[in-house]
């Protein structure tokens, strides 16, 4: 199978990537620069950290800065960070049958 090269495609998240798949994938709902996930959605971000890698989840609103977005969680916390640095977006069920190992969310 034939695979495109590495400069077939941007490696970076960019802002219009990132709204893009949240509207499209994740039915989110954007007003102004605010995008809404529906709380029957189980959305990750993973993030690039230094060397480390920083995951975000059950995140429920997400504001597009020009340079930066602002994650905002289920728990009331809010996670500032580039859009370069945004490795990959994970969506599930959020059915609230229980998380993995049977624990309650």
């Amino acid at each position: 199978m034939d695979r495109a090269t590495a400069a077939a495609y941007d490696p970076v998240m960019t802002h219009k990537a990132l709204a893009e798949i949240l509207t499209k994938y994740a039915d989110g709902r954007q007003t102004g620069a605010r995008i809404e996930i529906p709380p029957s959605l189980d959305t990750t971000l993973f993030v690039a950290f230094g060397d480390e890698g920083l995951v975000v989840d059950r995140v429920r609103a997400i504001e597009l800065g020009a340079e930066f977005a602002v994650a905002s969680t289920s728990r009331g916390d809010r996670y500032i960070f580039l859009y370069e640095d945004v490795r990959a977006v994970r969506f599930g069920s959020g059915s609230g049958s229980g998380g993995p190992a049977g624990y309650e969310r």
